[in-house]
């Protein structure tokens, strides 16, 4: 195996040198910045199929180095670049493929060939890293430069959190962009008009309404506020909280305490058999609440309670709660897997409490589902809005989050962002 040591200013320029020198089966060993630029250890006669036995089988699909989506957006962006840019792109991208990752088992003897795998393995993973980021930034920016208004519309909705995927269908919605003034006006209605909310008549008529989602989303509040509204045009004998929460200490005292202030009597039940009793106990009232215990998205046992919730949908309409203060990633996992039981529709909770209210307004429209009510404080029965009539007003209070936190993305930033949903597609 022929080993040889690359140094140049930068990575493209080490790249051409090696392919020049070894040819396009040459293998990156290692990659290290030093003083005088980005060093780089190549090799040539690369013995493949010794490293496989060595594993004791070839790499699966997924252990090669995914750089179809990279590769597709360095033709699409290449074609009409500036040349200088042009090449680099297909420079980069041209290099991700030949770089296998090995996946390493645990080592159950310690020897110097294990070792250098490990070794190879995290120098591969590290020039994958590098590589990816180099294509990414030189995307971003030659997209920038052909788009520049585009450009500044997604990142303008990236400071309101909003995710790629969503900002890109606000863009191509809103057609080409000519106009400086047009940067915020519109892209903010076309995201109003995208949330999807439910109008429904709960409030007035009432229903057997169930609230569900993970722990401190704020269910026992949000079921306090939505009664409390209720009591104003209703009797108190009209209504009845349920507390299906028999996992948190205090659960049942804590909703007990908010009954007491509209009249209301609060019924328990600690597993479905109870609360299908329950149920058919109150099947006279106009309104009946059910406060259920917050599981997390990842609880092994949530598949289980979500399966015993699915039996009573005939007669239940369940409600997922949201917090706004939620990561959007938290959000998409909560959303996908409470969405196994058949949901009415959404809550969205402490929009007071949030410093971005982009990523939960991403996930609605992402996964389709439809807000019922968004809550920003702790006044009963004041902070209780329905959504149907505050679509601006969310999109209006996000805008107020942005001031707040005078949230800011860098170009570095929107290049990692947008590497696979590049701005140059437009």
């Amino acid at each position: 195996m022929k080993i040889k040591r690359y140094l140049d200013k930068d990575m493209r320029n080490v790249l051409r040198r090696v392919r020049e020198d070894q040819g396009p089966d040459a293998v990156i060993l290692s990659n290290r910045r030093v003083e005088d630029g980005i060093e780089v250890i190549a090799a040539l006669d690369y013995d493949e199929a010794l490293v496989r036995h060595a594993l004791g089988d070839a790499p699966d699909a997924d252990t090669q180095i995914d750089s179809d989506a990279l590769a597709t957006i360095a033709e699409t962006v290449a074609d009409d670049a500036a040349p200088e840019v042009a090449e680099a792109i297909k420079v980069v991208a041209a290099e991700l493929a030949p770089l296998p990752v090995p996946r390493l088992e645990e080592a159950t003897d310690d020897n110097a060939s294990d070792i250098a795998l490990r070794e190879m393995q995290s120098e591969m993973s590290s020039m994958r890293g590098l590589l990816e980021t180099q294509l990414s930034g030189l995307v971003w920016q030659e997209g920038a430069r052909r788009f520049p208004l585009r450009a500044q519309l997604l990142r303008n909705l990236a400071r309101l959190g909003i995710a790629p995927d969503v900002a890109n269908q606000i863009v191509d919605r809103l057609g080409p962009v000519e106009d400086l003034k047009n940067l915020w006006r519109p892209p903010l209605s076309e995201l109003a008009q995208m949330l999807p909310v439910v109008d429904n008549d709960l409030l007035n008529k009432g229903g057997t309404i169930a609230l569900i989602g993970p722990t401190g989303v704020g269910k026992t509040t949000t079921i306090a506020k939505i009664a409390a509204h209720f009591a104003m045009n209703n009797w108190e004998d009209d209504i009845a909280l349920v507390s299906a929460d028999s996992y948190r200490i205090g659960a049942k005292e804590h909703l007990t305490a908010f009954a007491n202030i509209i009249g209301a009597r609060v019924y328990s039940a600690s597993n479905f058999d109870e609360l299908s009793e329950t149920l058919d106990q109150l099947s006279n009232k106009k309104l009946v609440l059910i406060d259920t215990e917050g599981r997390s998205q990842r609880d092994r046992d949530l598949a289980t309670q979500l399966a015993a919730y699915g039996r009573a949908a005939d007669r239940v309409r369940f409600y997922l709660t949201l917090s706004a203060a939620t990561q959007e990633a938290a959000l998409d996992e909560t959303v996908r897997e409470f969405s196994k039981v058949p949901l009415e529709g959404c809550i969205v909770t402490k929009i007071d409490e949030a410093a971005q209210l982009g990523c939960v307004m991403s996930a609605l429209i992402r996964h389709g589902l439809p807000a019922a009510f968004f809550t920003d404080g702790q006044r009963i029965p004041d902070d209780l809005h329905v959504s149907a009539r505050k679509k601006l007003w969310l999109v209006n209070q996000a805008i107020d989050c942005l001031e707040s936190s005078r949230a800011r993305v860098d170009e570095s930033t929107m290049a990692h962002k947008y590497s696979k949903q590049s701005v140059a597609n437009a």
